[in-house]
Order: C-alpha cells, then structure tokens, then sequence
C-alpha cells in the first residue's frame, strides 16, 4: 500500500514537471515569436510581405467573415465541452476545460496591455499596426477551444485531433488573412494558449483508462492535411493565387498557421495522455 502511494506520488510530480515544462517550452517559443517580429526589422519585413500578399480581394472577405464567427463560437463551444465532461462525471475536467477557454479571453487581453503600455523591446510601435495586437485574441480563443476540446474528448481522440487542427488552421489562417493581425499575432497566440492549457493539466487525476495504439496519429497523416489544407485554400482564392506575390505569401501564412496549430495539438495530446 505504502509502495502504491509512492508510486502515485512520482507520478504526479513527473506529470506536473512534464506539463511545467510543456508550458515553459510554448511561452518561451511564443516569447521568440514576439522578438523577431517585433524587435527586428527582417521579423517587421515578414509580417508586413505577408500581409500585402495574403490579404486580398475574396480571401480577406473570407478570412473577416470567419473570424466574425470565432467569439459565439468559443463561448457555445465552452458551454458544450463543459456539459460534455460534467454528464461524464467527469467534473475536474470540465471546469479545466472553461477555465481553459474562459481564460484566453482575459489572458490574451492583459497580454496586449502589459506590451501595449511597457513594450520591452522598445519597437512594436514600429510595426504596421502599432503597439496592442500581439498576441491576436481570436487566435487564442481558437487554439484553447481545440485544446480544451482534446481535453474532455472521450477516447478515441485521433479523428478530434485532426478536425481540431483543421478548425485551427482554417481559423488561424482567416484572423491573419483578414488583415486584423499579422502572421506573427496568430502563430504567438496559439503558443501561448498551448502554454496555459499545459499548466491547466497540473494536478489532474487519472481516469485509469487504457489507451489504445490505433489512437497514435502517424506524422504522415499530419503532413497530408496540412498538405490538404494548404491545397484547399489556394484552391478557394485561385484567382489571387495566380499572382506569384499573392500564391507565395497564401502558402506561407497557410503553411506556418497549419503546421504550428498541428504541432501543438498533437504535442498537447501526449502531455494527456502522460496525466491519464
């Protein structure tokens, strides 16, 4: 008996240690992102090249159409996923899971005021938008609705994973593609809302249920959605794609938002399963 509480004891500490630094590894990622496209000048560049070549004509009336819909969406699908866990007798879970969402709204809020106000690099005023858009609301919204998703999700979680990183890289690409937020804003929230859904993992109790091979995703399918993703945008705005400026910079927002939104979810499904 004594062995089994150590037992459980180890594993909650290297549980909590794995999620710390899961956290730690996106803030800090999230942290660089804000570096380069805030304090330097070829970061400035990017975001601006970006933004004249992947914000045009029927894209960005898409991309505005779409990001329209991200708050009702966030708040029903909170609403949803909490009496998705709470009906499972699943209650920790449940509050984790609004916490998660409810939180990227006042978190992404008091993130734009404190580098809005102190601006440590002394030169987000040098950006296209000004100080108080990184990181982009919306896109947190959007990566903590599909964390907090994977989250509650009954097993098997592999068919979720994918149609998570699709809403997330559809949405992703439409906040940036709309010209409210540079590629920068969306890539750094997405981070960030990766890292408070990690320390949201903390003290978790394990449901003791087995999980199976099948629900592993193989990186090969990960590839052939982002490939799919990126096809189905450039084939939504064919007519700007056709302009090599506009098909470049199409392919890069796309490309980044999708690989980095299925990166963090599958990063982020391991971490549950090393707390289940």
């Amino acid at each position: 008996m004594v062995h089994d509480r150590l037992a459980v004891n180890r594993s909650k500490h290297s549980n909590a240690a794995s999620c710390a630094l899961f956290a730690a590894a996106s803030a800090g990622l999230a942290g660089a992102v804000y570096w380069f496209a805030a304090g330097t000048a070829a970061g400035r560049d990017v975001d601006a090249y970006l933004l004249r070549h992947g914000s045009h004509g029927v894209v960005e009336r898409i991309g505005d159409a779409l990001v329209f819909l991200v708050p009702p969406t966030a708040a029903l699908g909170a609403l949803a996923l909490f009496g998705t866990a709470w009906r499972a007798d699943r209650r920790g879970d449940a509050i984790r899971a609004v916490a998660i969402v409810g939180g990227a709204v006042l978190c992404s809020r008091i993130a734009k005021l404190l580098l809005e106000e102190r601006d440590p690099l002394g030169t987000e005023a040098l950006r296209r938008f000004g100080p108080g858009f990184f990181p982009s609301g919306h896109a947190w919204a959007v990566m903590a609705l599909c964390l907090a998703a994977l989250l509650v999700a009954p097993w098997p979680r592999h068919r979720l994973l994918i149609a998570a990183g699709i809403y997330a890289s559809v949405l992703g690409f439409a906040i940036a593609a709309g010209g409210s937020h540079h590629l920068s804003d969306v890539l750094g929230a997405f981070l960030l809302a990766a890292a408070v859904a990690a320390l949201g993992l903390v003290g978790r109790t394990p449901r003791g249920e087995a999980v199976a091979i099948e629900d592993r995703l193989a990186v090969a399918r990960i590839v052939r959605v982002i490939a799919a993703i990126i096809a189905g945008i450039l084939l939504l705005s064919w007519r700007i794609a056709r302009e090599p400026h506009y098909g470049s910079g199409l392919i890069a927002t796309a490309g980044a938002a999708s690989a980095l939104a299925f990166l963090i979810l599958v990063g982020y499904e391991r971490l549950l399963l090393r707390t289940e």
